[in-house]
């Protein structure tokens, strides 16, 4: 078995920009006068309908057009030195009411292994709690929450899931990550609807990250072991491969899982990735409409807070894109001691960029590829389908509720923490009983 920390590629080193614009679009205007204007403009934009079959490439659109509109989400992407035709649409009085604004094309990042340098983080934030808990002269004590049981993980105990009498029936919870390694035991019989936005590769994924992320959110238990590692067991999983197997993608990937998802009607859409963002920076227009329109038609978007933080050595990053817009509920990650771990982002930067919730995330027992099958790995990659396989489980609960309502519910019942909410919004999430 594996055991290392998962840590999302947010670096500054990283390229950031792919060089294509995203735009948003007027949902008012119809496709047939969005592409008249666009010709004028010398842009051929292709439509994402035309590539979503099952054995479609949508990425082959940006070289048969100047790029592709997503129609459900009314978002274009257009492709890298086309700067000029975007500005005139976006500025001219004549279509600026059907191409509204732009933003830079970003890239996204899964995991690295950063696992020496976490666990010298973790033992010096270990050290300062021993010292200020017990040199101070006051008799404490340091109380730690159940470990691993033969029956259920460390993360499935703390968020009250054994207990519970829901399992996520009749939800449709989305993966957006890696992918699944399709052939896994745990997963047998499982009916798992998939499909692949990275050209050349399939859904069947040769990463891990996504089939750690699918196991905490919609598994259920090591068929070998009978120990409990999946929260939503029963809900109907969507994987959307969005990341390449190296843990890399791109805003359009991104979006073409998303539109994907909510075309499918899935009402939990689960995301454990990003990308950096600075001090102060504010976060993406385009994702935040893109989640306000998915909130409106039923789909709640839970994200990573990221991983960018050393709590140890005194830094704390802000919340990464896409998880700092106001309308995704963006997710941070604790330790078996109910301490925010020394990696998850914060919630420092203004006008967007709180941290909403919290889950576990740290020495997380999941499902990977084979041959190992398992791993034990940690970021708020972790946390974040945790909090997916309890909103399907409250959706079950509570049937008629809107997407904003399972928001509140979450919110709501979370257990609070003696912890500074920037670091864990409304605190530990837990399942219905």
């Amino acid at each position: 078995m594996y055991h290392s920390q998962e840590v999302l590629l947010t670096s500054k080193e990283k390229p950031r920009f792919t060089g294509r614009k995203l735009v948003m679009l007027n949902p008012e205007v119809s496709l047939k006068r969005l592409s008249h204007q666009a010709k004028v403009a010398s842009l051929k934009l292709a439509n994402f309908s035309d590539y979503n079959s099952p054995d479609a490439d949508f990425s082959k659109a940006f070289e048969e057009a100047d790029g592709i509109v997503f129609e459900k989400l009314g978002i274009a992407v257009i492709n890298e030195n086309r700067d000029r035709q975007v500005s005139m649409l976006t500025a001219s009085t004549a279509t600026n009411n059907s191409f509204l604004y732009s933003e830079p094309e970003r890239y996204m990042y899964a995991m690295k292994d950063q696992f020496e340098e976490f666990l010298t983080g973790y033992k010096s934030a270990v050290d300062d709690l021993y010292n200020r808990l017990v040199n101070n002269g006051k008799e404490k004590e340091l109380v730690l929450t159940k470990q691993n049981d033969a029956n259920n993980t460390w993360g499935i105990h703390v968020t009250q899931v054994p207990t519970s009498r829901y399992t996520g029936k009749g939800i449709r919870l989305a993966i957006l990550d890696t992918g699944l390694k399709l052939s896994h035991p745990d997963f047998a019989g499982r009916i798992v609807q998939s499909s692949s936005f990275i050209g050349g590769e399939t859904e069947d994924e040769q990463n891990g990250h996504g089939t750690h992320c699918a196991g905490i959110s919609a598994g259920d238990i090591n068929r070998g072991t009978g120990l409990r590692y999946g929260v939503a067991k029963d809900a109907e999983i969507y994987i959307g491969k969005v990341l390449s197997n190296a843990g890399e993608g791109t805003d359009n990937s991104i979006i073409a899982g998303l539109e994907w998802a909510m075309m499918n009607k899935c009402g939990v859409i689960s995301m454990s990735f990003g990308a950096a963002v600075d001090p102060g920076e504010t976060y993406s227009r385009i994702y935040d409409d893109l989640a306000k329109k998915a909130l409106k038609e039923g789909s709640l978007i839970i994200a990573a807070a990221g991983n960018d933080s050393k709590r140890h050595l005194g830094h704390v990053a802000p919340v990464i894109r896409p998880a700092n817009c106001p309308s995704i509920m963006a997710v941070a990650a604790l330790d078996k001691s109910m301490n925010v771990a020394s990696f998850s982002c914060g919630g420092i930067n203004g006008d967007g960029g709180q941290v909403d919730i919290a889950a576990p995330g740290v020495d997380v027992y999941s499902s990977w590829i084979s041959p190992e099958n398992y791993n034990t790995i940690s970021g708020t990659s972790m946390a974040t389908p945790y909090v997916a396989g309890i909103a399907a489980m409250l959706w079950e609960a509570n049937p008629g509720a809107s997407a904003s309502e399972i928001w509140m519910l979450l919110t709501q019942s979370a257990k609070r923490l003696t912890l500074n909410v920037s670091d864990v919004g409304a605190g530990l999430v837990q399942a219905p009983q």
